[in-house]
């Protein structure tokens, strides 16, 4: 009687569904990233000015300006310095 019960299950659900793995967005950059490299900042705020509407809150954006104005207050290295302690 199991026998035949068995024989009657449902085996279209026995296959696992695909897993769709998606790749995590690459890390926004810190402030302190930045201010130590002067050209992937110069990269950035120039992509951030250049489309506001469309970037201007992103991360990277919002890192990449603050960089700037404590480049402009402080300096590269008390800027770095500030941001380390």
């Amino acid at each position: 009687m199991l026998l035949a019960l068995a024989a009657c299950t449902d085996k279209t659900n026995d296959k696992q569904p695909a897993r769709v793995i998606t790749p995590e967005p690459p890390k926004a950059r810190t402030v302190l990233q930045f201010l130590e490299n002067p050209q992937a900042l110069e990269e950035i705020w120039a992509k951030c000015r250049n489309d506001p509407g469309a970037l201007g809150t992103s991360a990277e954006c919002v890192n990449a300006g603050y960089a700037k104005e404590r480049l402009m207050i402080l300096g590269r290295e008390r800027a770095i310095q500030s941001l380390k302690r």
